[in-house]
């Protein structure tokens, strides 16, 4: 081999070995380089002695809220799905509500057992405000409470939306950022499906 492929070979080597050191977060869809459709949505990994050079995990207000939120929210998703399967005569409209109620008690499972590791206090239940709008929508019957409901369904879940584009790229602790970046897809899809079933009836709700 002569000098100059020696060299070239070593130079070759010394970038790849560069490449291999450079620092990735796999639990930031913007940097993962496995998609995020084929990564369940565990809490599991904390980001112990990782995240920004801290010894255990750094929550910061916005990780308490976030946790806080995701998980009054899917109360709210769960009891109006509730609804939704004994009231609607919409098949579509059955359908999404078993589906919300599935991937939140999922998602929700997870994040209590994860509040509860990092110390975040756990809600015990909706306030006054969101109760009083879940008992308004339950009350309602016929064509008015699918119409109401699928509405509600696409507010929660743009909010919803909002905070976890902003969890999965800015989270202090790395599994809300897993965790928001898996999710993200699906909330998408929720709404869009919430959206094709109030564009039967000609309603549209635009993103707030």
């Amino acid at each position: 081999m002569t000098v100059l492929n020696i060299v070239t070979a070593a130079a070759i080597i010394s970038v790849a070995g560069a490449y291999a050191q450079v620092p990735t977060d796999p639990y930031n869809p913007q940097s993962r380089r496995v998609a995020v459709t084929t990564v369940e949505p565990s809490l599991a990994d904390m980001g112990f002695g990782t995240d920004e050079g801290n010894v255990g995990p750094f929550v910061t207000n916005t990780d308490k809220q976030y946790a806080q939120a995701m998980m009054v929210r899917g109360m709210m998703e769960i009891r109006l799905g509730q609804a939704a399967v004994e009231k609607s005569e919409r098949a579509d409209v059955k359908a999404l509500a078993q589906r919300l109620i599935g991937e939140y008690l999922k998602w929700d499972d997870g994040m209590q057992k994860a509040a509860v590791k990092l110390g975040i206090p756990v809600p015990s239940d909706m306030d006054a405000k969101q109760k009083a709008e879940v008992e308004r929508i339950s009350a309602l019957s016929g064509p008015a409470f699918d119409q109401a409901y699928l509405k509600e369904v696409i507010h929660l879940q743009q909010k919803a939306l909002t905070m976890s584009n902003h969890e999965a790229s800015n989270a202090s602790v790395s599994g809300f950022r897993h965790y928001a970046g898996v999710v993200l897809p699906t909330i998408q899809d929720q709404i869009a499906t919430a959206q094709r079933a109030l564009d039967a009836d000609g309603t549209t709700i635009s993103r707030k």
